[in-house]
């Protein structure tokens, strides 16, 4: 198993993060594969390597540093960042994966195929709408269309994924011609007045576009977004204090140390992407507060009820301090963003609820060790509320608003999967925390938690003094998930040799089972 990870041979936003103010998902399906293998071969040199991406964020680091010294702001720089990554659609199609394993494994020869080549995970070859919908609790009705299967055979729309980011939005919207000019225009095409070709390799058939909001690094409910990043061995600084942990690169980079999947050879060095749309109802949350902060028993005496209500359910304050360490205020100026924190004593949650959205997510101290690891780069995307939706405390649906979730494991099962229903939506996670919080469990994660309408109704316990503590609240659901799609990216070298090699199977698209 490998133990060293080439930046020059990963993609950039899985690591170290790609820069980014902008970003546009320019989500592809594909029409000719043996064209588009070509164009995607020529295309290689423009995606954007970790390599390349920590020369930009020195870059970025070196003119933050000037600026200081010259006591003035520092000035954005592009950087204008590319990524691409593909569903099991999308390999299929290039004739890189089945979904007919049955019949395959009748042929002797594409028997052996298959079990060098295919990628494993039954979760990314079923796509997220046949995971989430089918067998989890996404409700139908919310997905977009985008995201649905259509036709008689129940097909997938999104092939693939290519990611364009940047600093400023002129430099975001130039290089997203530049990526849609070369693998749409008419081949011999005039390169400064190119014509789109009537028959083109690929569609790009839908596209999200992402923006940070005018407080960089604050998601729309106003919360400190990105903190806790787990700390990859062999590429992030040894971690200081007690979080976050280093952990294996192969919880993130398939092939490597901690990687149990025993993926194919050409998948080293890859990451499994989730893409995730979150719609956020932001004037109900606030309502939500406002209308029930006095409910919860640890506001009586704040000066600000509704905001240590919001806190006590995130996990931390607007500003990033965590309730675990600060539990009544966020002024200390030392605690925004900490990470020093572990929830003990695990047997009290007097200073953060059980249940709280990011003690879901990261258990810390509730759990002995860390097994369902994920990197996010996530964006907001849509504008801040409106001044009319502040005023009826209710989301316009023509200003919607909320967060493109990425996120990237070597295991979507054990990654994403897991922290979705095992975690967020169970109301007896963390374990073993009824005997002092009662028979109903901690709750779900208030933030992203999903229920049915068939379901018990959300609830969280909360802390109130007490031994067991007896307090609990319902909860208003707002975010909306949205949909998405599971894929993967793949390395430098994938690309450059077995994703535009022949294909392993004699049809580019194989009906699903």
């Amino acid at each position: 198993m490998a133990s060293v990870i080439r930046k020059a041979n990963i993609q950039g936003d899985v690591w170290p993060g790609l820069p980014k103010r902008f970003q546009s998902f320019l989500c592809f399906r594909i029409k000719k594969p043996d064209e588009f293998k070509s164009r995607l071969r020529s295309f290689i040199p423009q995606i954007t390597t970790a390599q390349a991406a920590c020369e930009m964020k020195e870059t970025i680091a070196k003119e933050k540093a000037l600026a200081r010294s010259q006591n003035r702001s520092a000035k954005l720089q592009p950087l204008p960042g590319v990524n691409i990554s593909f569903a099991s659609t999308g390999l299929a199609a290039l004739g890189k994966f089945t979904f007919d394993e049955a019949k395959v494994k009748q042929d002797r020869k594409l028997s052996v195929i298959f079990r060098n080549n295919q990628l494993r995970g039954g979760l990314f070859g079923k796509g997220m709408y046949d995971d989430l919908v089918g067998e989890g609790w996404d409700d139908p009705r919310d997905i977009r269309e985008a995201y649905k299967p259509f036709g008689d055979n129940k097909d997938r729309l999104i092939d693939g994924v290519i990611m364009v980011t940047s600093s400023l939005e002129p430099d975001l919207i130039e290089k997203v011609k530049r990526v849609k000019e070369h693998f749409l225009k008419d081949a011999g095409s005039d390169p400064d007045n190119y014509t789109v070709s009537k028959d083109p390799a690929i569609d790009f058939c839908f596209v999200r576009h992402g923006r940070t909001r005018p407080e960089k690094g604050k998601e729309h409910f106003g919360f400190q977004d990105g903190l806790s990043q787990p700390q990859i061995e062999g590429l992030d600084p040894e971690p200081q204090g007690r979080e976050p942990k280093a952990v294996k690169s192969g919880m993130i980079f398939c092939g490597h140390e901690g990687d149990e999947m025993n993926q194919p050879k050409w998948a080293l060095d890859g990451s499994f992407l989730v893409l995730r749309d979150l719609q956020q109802l932001v004037p109900e949350f606030d309502k939500f507060m406002e209308e029930n902060a006095h409910k919860a028993p640890f506001t009586k005496d704040s000066p600000n009820p509704k905001e240590k209500l919001a806190a006590y359910l995130m996990g931390r304050w607007r500003n990033g301090t965590p309730v675990d360490e600060s539990p009544h205020d966020d002024s200390n100026v030392d605690l925004h963003k900490s990470n020093n924190f572990d929830y003990h004593p695990t047997n009290k949650h007097d200073k953060c609820p059980f249940a709280a959205h990011i003690r879901k997510m990261r258990p810390r101290g509730d759990l002995e060790d860390d097994h369902a690891v994920i990197i996010r780069r996530g964006i907001s995307y849509g504008g801040d509320v409106t001044p009319e939706e502040k005023a009826c405390q209710k989301s316009d649906p023509d200003h919607e608003r909320g967060l493109l979730f990425i996120c990237y494991q070597s295991d979507i099962r054990n990654g994403f999967n897991f922290l979705t229903t095992r975690w967020a939506s169970n109301h007896h996670f963390p374990d073993r925390k009824d005997m002092f919080v009662g028979g109903d469990g901690p709750g779900i994660d208030a933030i992203v938690g999903q229920r049915l309408s068939h379901h018990p109704p959300r609830s969280i316990g909360l802390p109130d003094g007490n031994d067991p503590t007896e307090a609990r609240m319902e909860l208003d659901s707002w975010v909306v998930h949205k949909g998405g799609e599971y894929f993967f990216t793949p390395s430098i070298e994938a690309l450059e040799t077995y994703l535009t090699g022949p294909s392993d199977y004699p049809l580019a698209r194989i009906s699903k089972l």
